[in-house]
């Protein structure tokens, strides 16, 4: 697992993004993290929408937001989808957002309109302070596994080998959205609240099982991991640019 440049011949233009929030335990004192703010679109990414035939410069319009929450996870998805320059971004209607959250698994009236995300990745900062809620225990040889609309997050403590492996599989809802390959920025993490070299990424197709390894890890260790993926979309459609983001809170046990 390993991590453009773009300059517009006459001026860049910004895509919309929409973010996915994985949280796998407790993150802040509130008892779960606050929505991490989406990664940069790749140039990549952003070239989706260029390029013969492509529409003209776009920008972002109103962002929409779900949170839905499991036993195990919490998810929040973030998206705006792209409005022509010059042109007045047209809001959701409510049956709009209620078909939309009918199509990705979402439950009635879950999708609202929300402030735009900030622009620095929680994956480049520490991690939030540890929650009153105690993070989930991942024991030695033992795979469980956070599913909900948007994908499934899974991981296992090899406690023989001081090491955790996780894997992660989006949605085939998510991924029947997704019109590009998706952009993995590689997963950031700490160990007892300290950060510990980041992952690799990958840019590859929707449906890939995205895997690795953090070592070392042993056991009563406190870890914090998260990642990061872009990708360009169409809901409803209509064109826009989407963002990933999965974050687990665990301690090792044997």
């Amino acid at each position: 697992m390993n991590e453009g440049k773009s300059r517009a011949r006459r001026r860049p233009w910004r895509a919309p993004l929409v973010a996915v929030v994985v949280c796998a335990a407790a993150m802040t004192t509130g008892g779960w993290a606050a929505d991490a703010p989406p990664a940069p679109v790749p140039a990549s990414a952003r070239a989706a929408g260029s390029g013969p035939g492509a529409p003209g410069p776009v920008r972002s319009g109103q962002q929409y937001a779900a949170t839905t929450a499991t036993s195990g996870t919490r998810t929040t998805l973030r998206f705006a989808l792209d409005t022509a320059r010059g042109s007045t971004p047209r809001p959701l209607s409510t049956g709009e957002l209620n078909r939309l959250a009918a199509q990705l698994g979402l439950a009635r009236g879950a999708l609202r309109p929300v402030a735009p995300a900030g622009r620095k990745s929680r994956s480049e900062t520490a991690p939030a302070a540890p929650a009153a809620k105690a993070p989930a225990t991942l024991r030695c040889d033992r795979n469980p596994s956070w599913s909900d609309a948007n994908g499934t997050l899974a991981a296992r403590f090899n406690c023989h080998y001081s090491t955790i492996n996780w894997g992660y599989r989006i949605s085939a809802r998510v991924r029947s959205v997704i019109t590009s390959s998706v952009h993995e920025s590689g997963v950031s993490w700490w160990r007892n609240g300290h950060r510990q070299p980041k992952n690799a990424g990958h840019v590859v197709g929707a449906s890939y099982h995205f895997h690795g390894t953090l070592k070392p890890v042993r056991h009563g260790n406190h870890v914090q991991f998260q990642d990061y993926m872009t990708f360009r979309v169409r809901i409803g459609g209509r064109p826009g640019t989407g963002s990933l983001v999965w974050t687990a809170d665990v301690r090792a046990k044997k």
